[in-house]
């Protein structure tokens, strides 16, 4: 956790390394005998921690379950987008169209 709060919370891109073939596009960070796998959304000024675990396997027999996480994480970020927006929209004054009312000609 003090890998992550100390790095990861001030510049992901600066102390992660970048990932092989398979899980490209995906970051690491080094922590002792530790590894983390996490994914930088630029945009909306992430990180997402997908995976804490030791250096000796995390990559051998985990890889799926690190992609398996950040399609589970793009899926609920999603939904929540839709969610949000839906939300708005129906809280959204509706405009009014003239005429039809008392005084209208």
């Amino acid at each position: 956790m003090a890998a992550i709060d100390r790095k990861l919370k001030v510049d992901p891109h600066q102390y992660g390394d970048g990932l092989g073939p398979l899980l490209a596009g995906l970051m690491k960070l080094k922590a002792s005998h530790v590894r983390i796998a996490y994914h930088i959304e630029d945009d909306a000024h992430e990180v997402w921690v997908l995976m804490l675990g030791d250096r000796q396997d995390i990559w051998k027999r985990r890889e799926g379950d690190i992609l398996e996480r950040l399609a589970t994480v793009k899926t609920r970020i999603a939904d929540e987008a839709t969610r949000r927006s839906a939300a708005v929209e129906q809280k959204a004054p509706r405009p009014r169209h003239g005429g039809g009312g008392k005084g209208a000609r």
